[in-house]
């Protein structure tokens, strides 16, 4: 394992973790990247899924990149200044730290993840060859998930259904248009700007993927309460689906069989 420390665009240092296999000639890295109040370097999912690709006999890659967001985790900075182009630029400080001497990547995301992740793509798409793509739970329709977090703070047990049937978009301005962008929104274990909320609020990455839908796997539990399996729009054609309401898919059960699918999935060839 080797300890990885670049310093951004913004002057700030990231953090994270190289875990090399012991095919030292493939040119081939799989990048995790977390998702909202997330990290990599400790997550259960991204340790499991580490050890359980490294350790399958159809080793194909140089190894497993697991990397901490600026302000959280083993990174440095304040998260509540987080911002999507933040995240893209952690990003983008990993992937040319291993472009220097790395071809074919794959990843595999988590909830916001994703969203980084295209946002990435859209500047670099040449840069980089694809090989594949694990989808945690992704949020990608950031626009409508947004309402449903607003309308979920004053009603816990909401539904999709719900949701869309009780919706009111006058609401959900009203209540941006009461914050200034600079104040601090308290989330579960960090705060976070307004404006944050207020740009995310206006993306939608559904159908972003379309040029990539071979090569994607999307895993998702059935029940999930934060990021509903019904606001994927996407119609992705390899997937497993959990019966859980557990967001972060780390249940002991269901952490064992994801890993070991998404393991294969990786080294597969269609």
């Amino acid at each position: 394992m080797n300890f990885i420390e670049l310093q951004t665009n913004r002057n700030t240092i990231i953090r994270g973790v190289f875990i090399r296999s012991s095919n030292c000639n493939s040119k081939t890295v799989v990048v995790c990247i977390p998702g909202f109040e997330c990290v990599a370097t400790t997550a259960p999912k991204f340790i499991r899924f580490t050890n359980e690709l490294l350790s399958l006999p159809s080793n194909s890659i140089a190894g497993v990149v697991r990397y901490d967001p600026t302000g959280i985790g083993l990174s440095d900075g304040e998260y509540h200044r987080t911002t999507i182009d933040t995240l893209v630029d952690d990003l983008t400080t990993i992937m040319n730290y291993l472009l220097v001497n790395y071809e074919k990547f794959s990843f595999i995301t988590h909830s916001l993840g994703i969203c980084v992740l295209i946002e990435y793509l859209k500047l670099n798409k040449q840069k980089i060859e694809i090989n594949k793509m694990i989808l945690l739970a992704p949020a990608l329709n950031q626009c409508e998930l947004h309402r449903y977090w607003f309308m979920q703070q004053k009603q816990s047990n909401l539904t999709w259904e719900i949701f869309k049937n009780n919706f009111q978009e006058s609401n959900f301005v009203e209540y941006l248009n009461n914050h200034s962008s600079d104040q601090l929104k308290p989330c579960r274990a960090y705060e976070i700007t307004y404006e944050f909320v207020r740009i995310c609020s206006t993306k939608d990455y559904s159908f972003a993927l379309a040029d990539y839908q071979n090569q994607i796997l999307h895993i998702h539990a059935n029940a999930d309460p934060v990021v509903p399996i019904e606001s994927v729009k996407d119609r992705f054609i390899h997937n497993r689906i959990f019966s859980s309401t557990d967001h972060d898919l780390e249940e002991p059960k269901i952490l064992f069989e994801w890993t070991k699918q998404a393991s294969k999935f990786i080294y597969e060839t269609f």
